[in-house]
């Protein structure tokens, strides 16, 4: 007999068809296997019993970023005169185009390879096989061939083109396989005289000494800019404090934490506290940045995370991170942070990287393999009790989310003005890019255009819908509303934190009712105010806003946001705490500067003059944490709030017997703050329990008249571990099966999903 098989999912890039064919070896059949721009297709021909085993046996034997999600089968007449089993030529194919393989770290095989003296690629920086390496990151279009990928312009040399059509070789029909005869080349550049061409010259010992220089400079304390595999990173000793302070104020970067590469697993266990499930998320494929508390060997410069606990920790994922690690370097950790400036996305061009990182960089690592399509490190916030996404990007994206319904249309969602990300809802599939970033810069616009353009052209889809964000100063919502115009389609709004709730369900495939809370900082209100504490009950496409945090006062927009006291003296106006009120004006009207902005935001309070209302359950915890003294003014997103809970979790670290407070209100949760008889931890500590406890009660309290025992927990304020980790307790107590996000950002990175599920029920 003879049989046709088509199978969808994650089968192109990970040595599928090698795998086909050397499994098919085992067994007395003919036929052959190939890919085409949806799928890999197999003929099959001997006994039944013989296919049945082969196929039972292929499947169970996957490589290792595989993934079968669709195995269609039908009978076809018989071939006369076929031997042998064959990999054929790829076909083009109308329709739907299979999924887009994530870039994955250099697997052991490989690993091994590079430090074997007797390897023809000992050292070689940008090994690679059917198991690992970049795969979105260099593929121009589908089928997943040589010729579609950055690689064509590195033609294989002779015993790289045995290698790649011998089916026992671990490198068979890998497509981006090269060595140093005919690969890409590794050069160090200076900033002053940049060379942004690859030196003339045999590649081995180009590479060699351009791998020996950039370690020397990292010993001698220098910032380099390295391409890596989806753009650039700015790299400095991290145990260097004057290095890791020059990096800091060259790239205008406050006191946001910077990540640190750790060369190897017990080097990151020394630095961070890693359970065993971090420990393997830390050490997968998708190599992601885990961000942790401090571990018991915390050694790094007080520049990496100033004012905070936890360090984001990453493990070389690229075989050019390895070699920068070894030899002289071997026991250093690396800063690794974006290769971009402030607010801007991410460089993965040689000439764009020499014009935006000149003035940061003393050096730059260049390489000629061109990266299609630039991808930012993914992020997870960890401590004991949970590990929470914060930013799904290389080793996730562009691998989609299955949708609990097909999409009717193929449907664009553009997400939110920060952390962006955008979602190409089609059929089963939400697609959802890679981090693209903050949206106020023209640069990253033209990121987001680029970006659009490329899921559009490999999926091979137009959409006939678009659907944004209600803010109406969104340059996001401008963008979309150009889109829709140019293309004659639909244009859909959806409230912030509508979306946040639907991203919630949609990502954990919840199509019964639910009770969503969705808290984060900023999200435009369907009543002229500012929303971010809200209680949402979802039925299908129906929702409606049950309860939310008590109003108060934001005096200032943008600029209270960066004052948190400002928020601060709002609340206490608002909810008659005067000693509050007190507290703030004692501490802030005694700082050079601050006493006319003091009396200045006193007057608009009582006057409503460039006031507004918010629900925001993220400026709460900026204004605990500047009534506490902890943080008065920030320097990036999200600061009071990280060093509040720092505050926090120390207290709560060395003091075993604690007693939970029970707290009537949020107005006197705040009134706890100003009880200066107690720690400012363990107030901070008091603060998240409270917080969560109140929330927790709203949450119940409409679930119950709802009758609907799902609650769910969703938006920015979710990344926060012990609040996150402390409401879902007291909801499950409560008998509640309780939602909380997996492997879809809570935060703004995870909007675009939530818009384009909205738009699938008909919620917008």
């Amino acid at each position: 007999m003879r049989r046709a098989y088509r199978l969808r999912g994650v089968v192109q890039g990970v040595g599928f068809r090698p795998h086909v064919a050397k499994v098919a070896a085992d067994f007395p059949i003919s036929g052959f296997v190939g890919n085409d721009d949806e799928s890999v297709f197999i003929e099959a021909q001997g006994a039944a019993s013989d296919i049945e085993n082969f196929m039972t046996k292929m499947l169970a034997t996957l490589p290792p970023l595989a993934s079968v999600l669709q195995c269609i089968a039908r009978e076809i007449p018989e071939q006369e005169g076929e031997n042998g089993f064959r990999i054929v030529s790829s076909r083009r194919r109308s329709g739907a185009r299979t999924l887009i393989p994530p870039d994955t770290a250099t697997c052991p095989d490989c690993c091994r390879e590079m430090t074997d003296p007797n390897n023809r690629r000992y050292h070689y920086p940008f090994i690679t096989c059917t198991n690992c390496g970049p795969r979105a990151t260099i593929m121009v279009d589908l089928p997943y061939d040589r010729d579609t990928t950055t690689m064509v312009k590195f033609p294989m040399c002779p015993v790289c083109r045995a290698e790649y059509t011998d089916p026992k070789n671990r490198r068979y029909h890998a497509q981006p396989v090269s060595c140093f005869d005919c690969g890409p080349v590794l050069w160090v550049s200076d900033t002053k005289n940049p060379e942004l061409r690859p030196p003339a010259g045999n590649r081995r010992p180009l590479i060699a000494a351009a791998l020996s220089e950039a370690r020397a400079r990292l010993r001698r304390g220098e910032i380099l800019a390295v391409k890596g595999i989806g753009g650039f990173h700015l790299l400095c000793d991290a145990r260097n404090q004057e290095a890791v302070a020059r990096l800091r104020k060259r790239k205008n970067r406050g006191d946001k934490p910077f990540a640190v590469m750790a060369p190897n697993v017990d080097t990151a266990q020394r630095l961070a506290h890693l359970n065993p499930q971090q420990l393997t998320e830390l050490s997968s494929p998708a190599r992601p940045i885990v961000i942790a508390p401090f571990g018991p060997g915390y050694d790094l410069a007080p520049a990496v995370a100033p004012g905070l606990g936890d360090v984001g920790i990453l493990l070389p994922y690229a075989p050019l991170h390895l070699e920068l690690l070894s030899a002289e370097c071997a026991e250093m950790s690396l800063v690794a942070t974006s290769g971009n400036l402030a607010g801007e996305p991410l460089c993965f061009t040689n000439e764009d990287a020499l014009a935006r990182l000149a003035k940061i960089a003393d050096g730059f690592v260049f390489h000629d393999r061109d990266i299609h399509l630039p991808m930012e490190d993914s992020v997870f916030l960890a401590n004991s009790q949970v590990t929470i996404p914060s930013r799904r990007s290389r080793g996730y994206a562009p691998l989609p989310v299955p949708l609990p319904q097909a999409a009717a249309v193929p449907t664009l969602a553009v997400g939110g003005e920060l952390k962006n990300s955008f979602c190409l809802s089609s059929g089963d599939w939400a697609h959802i890019s890679g981090h693209i970033g903050d949206m106020g810069t023209l640069a990253s616009q033209e990121s987001l255009d680029r970006a659009v353009t490329q899921m559009l052209n490999f999926q091979h889809q137009q959409p006939e819908k678009v659907v944004c964000d209600l803010h109406p100063a969104y340059s996001t919502v401008s963008w979309a509303s150009r889109f829709a115009d140019q293309r004659g389609i639909e244009l859909l709004q959806v409230q912030h934190h509508v979306a946040h709730a639907y991203s919630l369900l949609a990502e954990r495939s919840h199509l019964d009712s639910a009770v969503v809370v969705a808290v984060d900082g900023t999200g435009y209100g369907l009543d002229g105010t500012i929303w971010g504490g809200e209680i949402l009950e979802i039925a299908g496409a129906a929702w409606q806003r049950r309860a939310h945090l008590p109003s108060f006062s934001l005096v200032g927009g943008d600029r209270a946001v960066r004052y948190p006291w400002r928020v601060a003296l709002g609340i206490a106006h608002d909810w008659k705490l005067e000693g509050i009120t007190q507290k703030i004006s004692s501490e802030i009207g005694n700082r050079q500067g601050k006493s006319a902005e003091l009396e200045l935001v006193k007057s608009q309070l009582n006057s409503g003059f460039g006031v507004v209302a918010t629900t925001s359950c993220g400026r709460l915890f900026d204004a605990a944490a500047a009534i506490l003294g902890i943080c008065t003014s920030v320097t990036y997103e999200a600061q009071a709030a990280m060093e509040l809970e720092y505050a926090a979790t120390t207290w709560a670290n060395r003091n075993a017997e604690m007693q939970t407070q029970r707290f009537g209100s949020y107005r006197e949760l705040f009134e706890m703050l100003t009880e200066d008889e107690r720690e400012v931890g363990e107030r901070a500590w008091q603060f998240h329990l409270g917080l969560a406890q109140l929330l927790a009660a709203q949450a119940g309290e409409t679930a119950e008249k709802a009758r609907i025992k799902t609650v769910g927990l969703t938006g920015g304020v979710a990344l926060n571990r012990l609040f996150s980790s402390h409401f879902a307790q007291i909801m499950r107590e409560g008998g509640y099966k309780v939602l909380t996000h997996k492997t879809v950002p809570p935060n703004d990175g995870g909007l675009s999903l939530g818009q384009a599920w909205a738009a699938v029920l008909g919620a917008c």
